[in-house]
C-alpha cells in the first residue's frame, strides 16, 4: 500500500482492487485497506446496523423460478457469530430498503403486492411488534416504497419508484413516482417529483442538502437498461421549513472500466461526517467528494445497497445479491443518530 501515495493522478489506478481516482480517496481507505466477505446470503437492499446486539437488517430479493415472481424477505445477520436468520412476516409484505428511527426501530419500506398498496412499516426490534406508518399519499396508495431515511427531528423521508410494478408484482401506478415525507404526526407530504425511479436518499451532515439517485437506466427486468434515462444522483437544498429546493445534478454514475452495461445504476446512497458520498452500483461503490468529484472505487460486482456499522461508524458494509462483505475505512458515517449514540 505504501507505493500508492506514489501513485501520478488523475488516471485511475488500482490498488488491491480499489480503484483510486484522487488522492483523498487514500485518505479514506488508511494505510491497509481489505474487503472482507462476512458470509454468503442473498442481501440484496437494507444495510441497517442495530448497535443493541450487533445484529445488520438487510432484506432478499430472488425471482422465483415456480411463479416467475420476485420474492423478498427481511432478515438480519449477527456480526459476531455471522448466523443469518430470516424474520417471518405476512405474505404480502415485500421489504426493500430500510433504516433505523431515532428511537432504534426499524422502519421499512415494504413495497406491496397485487392486493395491497406498499408502505412504510415501523418495527420496534425490542418486541418486534409492527405498525404501519403511512400507505397512502391523499387517499393514493404509494406506489413501491424502495429506500428511507430519518431525520434527526425525526421525520422520515423516503423514494416511490414504480419497480413493483414494472415487476409484475404491484398494479399501475395511480400516482408519479416521488420523493415523500412522513411528520412525527403522521402527515404526508411530497416533496419531489421529475424522477423516473427514484431510488436511495440520503442527508448530507449538517442536513442541509438531500441526495437522490435516479435508477431509470435500469428498466426494471433482469439484463435490461434504457440508456436514455437517468443514471445520476440529484443534490437538493434542505429549507428550514423541511422543503427542497435549488434542484441541480450531483453526479452522473458510469462504470469505472467501461464495462456491460456501459453505465452505472446508482442505488443506495451514504454520507460521511466530511459531506463524502458513498454510492452503491455495478461496479461497486464509488466515492465522490462534496462537490461531486470521483475519489474512487472499492470494487465489487453488481452492489446493490450498503450500510456503515461498528462503533466508531467507519465499517461498510456492502450488499450485491450474493454475499455480504466489509471494508473497514478512516471516516464516521453521517445520519446514525440511534447507532451514533451510546447504549
Amino acid at each position: 500500500m505504501p507505493d500508492a501515495v506514489e501513485m501520478e493522478f488523475p488516471n485511475p489506478k488500482i490498488v488491491a482492487g480499489l480503484q483510486v481516482r484522487d488522492p483523498e480517496f487514500l485518505d479514506i481507505l488508511g494505510s491497509s485497506p481489505k474487503l472482507v466477505e462476512l458470509v454468503k446470503t442473498d442481501a440484496h437492499e437494507g444495510g441497517a446496523w442495530y448497535p443493541d446486539k450487533d445484529e445488520f437488517y438487510f432484506s432478499s430479493n430472488k425471482l422465483t423460478s415456480s411463479t416467475g415472481q420476485i420474492k423478498t424477505d427481511l432478515k438480519k445477520v449477527n456480526l459476531r457469530t455471522r448466523n443469518v436468520t430470516n424474520l417471518s412476516a405476512p405474505e404480502n409484505n415485500t421489504p426493500n430498503g430500510m433504516v433505523l428511527d431515532n428511537d432504534g426501530n426499524l422502519v421499512v419500506c415494504q413495497q406491496g403486492s397485487l392486493n395491497q398498496g406498499g408502505f412504510i412499516q415501523r418495527i420496534n426490534l425490542k418486541t418486534m411488534k409492527n405498525t404501519v406508518v403511512a400507505d397512502n399519499w391523499f387517499g393514493v396508495p404509494f406506489n413501491s416504497p424502495n429506500d428511507a431515511v430519518v431525520k434527526r427531528d425525526g421525520s422520515i423521508w423516503f423514494t416511490d419508484p414504480s419497480y413493483g410494478s414494472v415487476q409484475g408484482f404491484r398494479s399501475t401506478p395511480k400516482v408519479n413516482n416521488q420523493v415523500y415525507r412522513i411528520s412525527n404526526i403522521g402527515v404526508v407530504d411530497a416533496v419531489a417529483d421529475g424522477f423516473t425511479q427514484p431510488n436511495g436518499l440520503a442527508f448530507s451532515h449538517d442536513e442541509k442538502h438531500l441526495y437522490v439517485t435516479d435508477t431509470g437506466f435500469a428498466v426494471g427486468v433482469q439484463g435490461k437498461y434504457d440508456a436514455t434515462k437517468p443514471h445520476s444522483i440529484t443534490v437538493f437544498d434542505v429549507g428550514v421549513d423541511g422543503f427542497l429546493t435549488n434542484r441541480r445534478l450531483f453526479a452522473s454514475v458510469g462504470v469505472y472500466d467501461g464495462s456491460y452495461p456501459g453505465l452505472g445504476v446508482p442505488d443506495g446512497i451514504k454520507v460521511d461526517t466530511q459531506e463524502r458520498v458513498y454510492v452503491s452500483t455495478v461496479d461497486g461503490v464509488q466515492v465522490f467528494n462534496q462537490l461531486g468529484k470521483p475519489l474512487g472505487l472499492i470494487r465489487q460486482p453488481s452492489v446493490s445497497n450498503m450500510g456503515f456499522a461498528g462503533r466508531n461508524l467507519d465499517t461498510l458494509y456492502i450488499l450485491n445479491d450474493t454475499t455480504i462483505s466489509y471494508v473497514q475505512l478512516q471516516v464516521r458515517a453521517a445520519g446514525l443518530k440511534y447507532a451514533g449514540s451510546s447504549h
